[in-house]
């Protein structure tokens, strides 16, 4: 009797203890993997830069390692449309992180060069400009995507 009780004891702590953890990074329910694709937006494509889950076990939580400060675009002196953002590191240490950003027109098919990944440091507690030119002149929309240097 007394083994039944220590096992049931034993399984009910283990599996306490498990339900305290954090989502993993593959989990479906993150909102940023449900989240509609959107346009003149920065995302997040690596979820341990920044993620936030709803109903977990002590409700709904938000983690990051950075932020978007602010984003943006504006025409540049040719007239091609120039995308910035500024992240902010919210860590002790260097974050090496590459971005890309994909150019979309007014119906949203994409209207540029294939994105290319750009890599960039982003200082211990401080932040960075990522800014990215459009080979095109036209009025056009803009997803950017970060992830952690691969």
């Amino acid at each position: 009797m007394k083994m039944i009780k220590s096992l049931t004891v034993a399984a009910l702590a283990a599996l306490s203890l498990s339900a305290c953890q954090s989502l993993p990074s593959n989990s479906t329910d993150l909102t940023e993997r449900t989240t509609p694709v959107g346009y003149n937006t920065v995302v997040f494509t690596d979820y341990n830069l920044s993620r936030s889950w709803t109903g977990g076990l002590f409700g709904d939580d938000k983690r990051y390692r950075l932020s978007v400060t602010k984003h943006g675009q504006r025409t540049s002196a040719t007239g091609t449309t120039e995308v910035y953002v500024v992240l902010r590191n919210h860590t002790d240490f260097d974050y090496p992180v590459e971005a890309r950003t994909h150019f979309v027109d007014s119906d949203e098919v994409p209207a540029d060069a294939d994105a290319v990944w750009k890599r960039m440091t982003v200082p211990a507690n401080s932040v960075a400009t990522y800014r990215e030119l459009s080979i095109s002149a036209a009025p056009l929309k803009y997803r950017v995507e970060v992830r952690g240097m691969q």
